[in-house]
């Protein structure tokens, strides 16, 4: 939790000392003090304190469903910061703390959660709630990172090269999905519990599609021919005019990429990165492939050493997010059932992602237009 927290002041310090004069190209980056309203962002003052303010409501507010919580050590938190019942346009004309007074509020929140912690049990129904917050804080951490690329601020970059590598063809078999109440450690409401899924035999990439394999796609026109997509991915098309990916452009003859603030060239060797799940089918049509569904990607994750995931970027899948049987939500009720049925089921990691979160069974969720996040895709073969 500690090293949690110290990520996020530092964001922090950054983003509040933030210089002048900031380009790309000559165009200014958005300023984190005065962010653009965004559907696919918050604010960055605003979202810092939500982090705070969602570990002190989890690890030292609530008491139980039936229950008022304890009141906040800011008197107007769940004003400002309560995601469930603060509207997203609303949060830019809030009338928040400043950097100063958010820094406190999250060392103050910090040394709360941690006292209390002092009194808990070391089991996992003990220790719950400061797992949740410091997993809800590792992942706004990577929503952070998404501002940054969004917003064109400076960033360190954490893509690479991947090797060449082919597909792994797989038996199939019988195997349990999800997570069993006998491990140990932290579980998502969305991965209870384990139950038998059975694959038939199919062959994976052994690495997500990279950008050279994407290029010929667009190369070969694959965005102005329409039986590539599906209608869903005809009606984005329609919808944005988009001819190539996200982040891309050609200029004086040249693939360019946009990673954080700087114009790169393309790096035929990286994951291709922030596509729709409509650009991943569209590809895997014009190649002849195909995604994988949820349960083919978890269990190759689980029964292939030469499955490579959670380095590089996240992973559609063509499974639509469901529950599972007998699925019933955690106290956090609002963490992944408004999303059943509208949402596609993600797998993996990105480099921005932190290891502790990198977990094979673990199910992640966007909208199929999304392409902000650091996504892409692997594709079986058919037949």
């Amino acid at each position: 939790m500690r090293d949690a927290r110290d990520y996020t002041i530092s964001l922090l310090d950054g983003w509040a000392a933030w210089p002048e004069g900031v380009a790309v190209e000559g165009i200014p980056a958005a300023d984190p003090r005065h962010p653009p309203c965004l559907a696919i962002i918050n604010p960055p003052l605003w979202e810092l304190g939500h982090v705070a303010w969602f570990m002190e409501y989890w690890c030292r507010r609530y008491r139980d469903a039936t229950t008022a919580p304890r009141p906040p050590s800011l008197p107007e938190a769940d004003r400002w910061y309560d995601s469930r019942h603060v509207p997203h346009d609303s949060r830019w004309l809030l009338d928040l703390p400043d950097w100063d007074a958010t820094r406190r509020y999250l060392e103050i929140t910090l040394a709360s959660a941690l006292d209390a912690l002092q009194a808990l049990p070391e089991t996992d129904a003990g220790l719950y709630f400061h797992r949740l917050a410091l997993f809800h804080e590792d992942m706004h951490y990577e929503a952070f990172r998404y501002t940054e690329q969004t917003l064109a601020w400076p960033a360190a970059d954490g893509l690479e090269a991947l090797p060449a590598a082919g597909d792994i063809e797989l038996a199939g078999g019988e195997f349990m999905m999800g997570s069993s109440p006998t491990e140990k450690g932290f579980v998502f409401d969305n991965e209870k519990w384990a139950h038998p899924q059975r694959i038939a035999a199919f062959a994976i990439e052994a690495q997500p599609t990279i950008n050279s394999s994407f290029l010929a796609f667009v190369e070969a026109n694959g965005y102005r021919q329409p039986h590539w997509w599906s209608p869903s991915g005809q009606a984005w098309l329609a919808a944005t005019g988009q001819t190539m990916p996200r982040y891309w452009r050609r200029k004086d003859g040249r693939w360019q990429q946009r990673r954080f603030a700087q114009w790169i060239d393309l790096a035929p060797e990286q994951a291709v990165i922030h596509l729709t799940a409509h650009e991943a089918e569209a590809w895997c049509r014009w190649a002849g492939r195909r995604l994988p569904n949820e349960a083919e990607w978890e269990y190759a994750a689980l029964q292939a050493d030469a499955f490579d995931w959670g380095r590089q970027v996240w992973e559609w899948t063509a499974s639509p997010f469901t529950p599972y049987p007998g699925f019933s939500p955690d106290p956090y009720a609002e963490y992944a059932a408004p999303f059943f049925h509208t949402h596609r089921s993600v797998r993996g990691g990105s480099f921005a992602t932190r290891s502790r979160m990198r977990n094979p069974r673990y199910r992640n969720y966007y909208e199929p237009q999304r392409d902000d996040i650091f996504v892409g895709f692997r594709s079986c073969a058919i037949g």
